[in-house]
């Protein structure tokens, strides 16, 4: 029989986070193998060819947390990673004709906020100013494994430490805005960010921590600030294969996990699915939590709080993904024209008021497709040409969309599919009249279809809600927030571990720097 190849470390998955921890173990001088059960590299961080001639970001979309310090350490720009910020960051049209755009210069953005209110436009920087204290207090705790309750106590100590403490954990996104700003319009569309890809809505308690979280990175100096990534999300995760190529690591696609292999209790290499067998001492998973430890490990093997942990986790997705080839630009009500302009360089904003998103959520609760939905919508192409995007003279668009849960109330997903679409079609149509005349190509991806084909339990683009309760020593589950299991040489780097989902790289990282024993070792890069 012929024996199992073996490796220093496997690492399960080859999105950014089993990526970038594959890359600090394999400049450690460890050997390593990354395995990806798709035909392609990158998990949700992927540019794909989405229709004929164009290429879309298929699930994750846009970038800005990226830490910096995987962009250095992974020396990421060699290898062809290069980000830019909108700006404007936001265009929000509203039914009535009116808009509202943000940009990164604060002037510019309080002359468009006096437009609506003059005092907004003078609580906007105190507004920042009380973002910038959490984010003070709670960066260098991203940076390591979940903190525990006296390094909680002491990032929180100080002037207004209760006060930044209770808004970040116990606060809805609604009543926070509402403490600073007068102007639905204002309020609106900084909202959303605060019930990004979680079940909840904008005046439920801990959505002001989901919104933290959408400020954690930035570019060029510009905290909180978003961008494309040239050639779409996927030239992220190439990069990172790149590196990890260049040092010695191994990647192998068309290859799923069936099994993590124990002996005496101890992970010992993984089982495909085709059969195939690869052994290590240590196995690293980007998969997430249910993948992981029910599917691949079994619950037999694990201690009941664990299991009991997992089991209720959050994880069930309310996202939908809206991929559009067009043979025009959107002609918006509120600023004409169908040649590129701000209205499609940045962020496209659809919610007009903190009620709209509030309804949409209130749908989704009772287990309906939002009506009338709220959207983030992106046209790469409007600021990049000459990257293969789309053909010339067309445009991809992709809108990000909230609500429409997991588990319908009526119907099933292939049999609502068509009707879901359009009512988004519809709502942007309502906005940019032209729109529909305007799309050649379009495709859906609900919940369901980001589980089954991106391999994430529930399509929650998280790896679970990134509540408060799901948080610090909760993620994954009470107890195990180190990265480490309780199967001994079995790690997790994804999403599903702390502090948590999008392309942020930070469980990786850590998980990665956990395993080689470096947190306050002055030889390795921390």
């Amino acid at each position: 029989m012929e024996q199992p190849a073996r490796y220093d470390a496997i690492v399960i998955g080859s999105g950014h986070n089993g990526l970038i921890a594959a890359g600090y173990l394999a400049e450690a001088g460890k050997h390593v193998l990354v395995l990806e059960r798709r035909e392609i590299i990158g998990g949700a961080a992927v540019t794909e060819d989405t229709f004929p001639g164009y290429r879309l970001s298929t699930c994750s979309y846009v970038c800005n947390l990226l830490l910096p310090e995987v962009v250095s350490d992974l020396e990421l720009a060699t290898y062809g990673y290069h980000v830019r910020p909108f700006d404007p960051t936001y265009f929000v049209p509203y039914p009535d004709g009116d808009y509202f755009l943000a940009f990164l210069d604060g002037d510019k953005t309080r002359e468009q906020i006096a437009r609506h209110s003059t005092r907004d436009a003078k609580a906007y920087d105190v507004y920042w100013r009380m973002w910038d204290r959490i984010l003070n207090r709670m960066q260098p705790l991203l940076r390591r494994p979940a903190p525990s309750e006296a390094e909680l106590d002491a990032a929180f100590s100080g002037a207004e430490g209760r006060a930044d403490w209770e808004t970040l954990t116990e606060t809805s996104i609604g009543d926070l805005l509402d403490r600073y700003f007068e102007s639905d319009k204002i309020k609106a569309p900084y909202a959303t960010g605060g019930v990004i890809g979680v079940n909840a809505g904008p005046r439920d308690p801990g959505t002001a921590y989901v919104k933290f979280h959408h400020l954690i990175g930035s570019i060029d100096g510009h905290q909180g600030a978003w961008g494309f990534v040239r050639g779409g999300m996927g030239s992220v995760t190439q990069a990172l294969a790149g590196y990890c190529r260049d040092h010695g690591v191994d990647i192998e696609t068309n290859a799923e996990v069936a099994e993590i292999v124990l002996s005496n209790g101890v992970a010992t290499g993984v089982r495909l699915v085709d059969g195939r067998r690869f052994d290590a001492p240590i196995v690293v998973s980007n998969a997430d939590p249910h993948r992981t430890f029910l599917d691949m490990v079994g619950a037999d093997h694990l201690p009941s709080d664990l299991v009991s942990g997992i089991e209720h986790m959050r994880v069930k997705g309310s996202v939908v993904k809206l991929l559009v080839g067009l043979n025009e630009l959107p002609n918006f009500t509120a600023m004409p024209g169908t040649e590129v302009g701000v209205q499609h360089t940045g962020g496209i904003v659809i919610n007009p008021s903190i009620d709209y998103l509030q309804a949409a959520w209130d749908d989704c609760r009772a287990g309906k497709p939002s009506a009338h939905p709220f959207m983030d919508v992106y046209i790469q192409t409007a600021t990049e040409q000459g990257t293969g995007l789309a053909p010339q003279g067309k445009h991809t668009l992709s809108a990000f969309v909230q609500y429409a849960p997991y588990d319908l109330a009526e119907g099933s997903w292939d049999g609502r599919r068509d009707e879901i679409a359009q009512t988004i079609i519809d709502t942007l149509a309502a906005y940019a009249p032209n729109l529909p005349n305007a799309i050649e190509y379009m495709q859906v991806l609900g919940p369901p279809d980001i589980e089954r084909i991106i391999g994430i339990t529930g399509g929650n683009i998280f790896h679970g809600e990134i509540m408060p309760d799901q948080m610090f020593g909760n993620r994954p589950a009470p107890g195990y927030s180190d990265y480490l299991t309780p199967v001994d040489g079995l790690y997790l780097c994804g999403s599903g571990a702390w502090p948590g989902g999008g392309v942020f790289g930070a469980p990786g990282r850590n998980a990665a720097l956990r395993i080689l024993g470096a947190f306050g070792d002055p030889t390795v890069r921390v």
